[in-house]
């Protein structure tokens, strides 16, 4: 009898530890999410973490998740969207309004970059640093670009 209390004593600690030690030292990154590991030894380790399971250590690891899918930039003239439609001064000095949608996401493999750099910090509208950059970098390259170009050139799609 003796016995088989131990035995049940060691089959419950054992179920107990079995449940416990994963949610401890495993974290799982979500489909539709990148995971960066940062370490408090070594700072940000290259590379990113696809979906799954993830090995971490309390105190040792942090997994830093963003998002791999991609976010638009719709500027349009549209009142219920927060960019407002691109007004671009062409090289003949006549100004356009463009209606544009450009895609954006993290290449695959460079999210800890953005760990690194710090950029991964929520703002105050609940948008990532990043995604601010990304905007106002696509907002640059769009108007120095197509301000090369003359009025004529923006009805002809190989031009534009």
């Amino acid at each position: 009898m003796k016995g088989l209390q131990t035995v049940a004593k060691v089959v419950v600690l054992g179920a107990i530890a079995l449940w416990i030690v994963p949610w401890i030292f495993f974290t799982k990154v979500e489909p539709g999410q990148i995971g960066v590991r940062r370490s408090a030894t070594g700072g940000v380790e290259a590379g990113d973490l696809g979906p799954g399971w993830r090995l971490r250590f309390p105190g040792l690891h942090k997994l830093t998740y963003l998002p791999s899918t991609y976010f638009f930039l719709d500027y349009t003239d549209d009142d219920s969207r927060p960019q407002e439609a691109l007004q671009i001064r062409t090289k003949d000095n006549n100004n356009v309004t463009l209606d544009v949608s450009v895609p954006v996401r993290i290449k695959p493999g460079r999210g800890f970059a953005i760990v690194k750099d710090g950029n991964h910090q929520q703002e105050a509208d609940g948008r990532f640093r990043y995604m601010r950059l990304a905007e106002q970098t696509a907002v640059s390259v769009l108007r120095e670009e197509l301000a090369n170009l003359a009025s004529v050139g923006f009805y002809s799609p190989d031009r534009r």
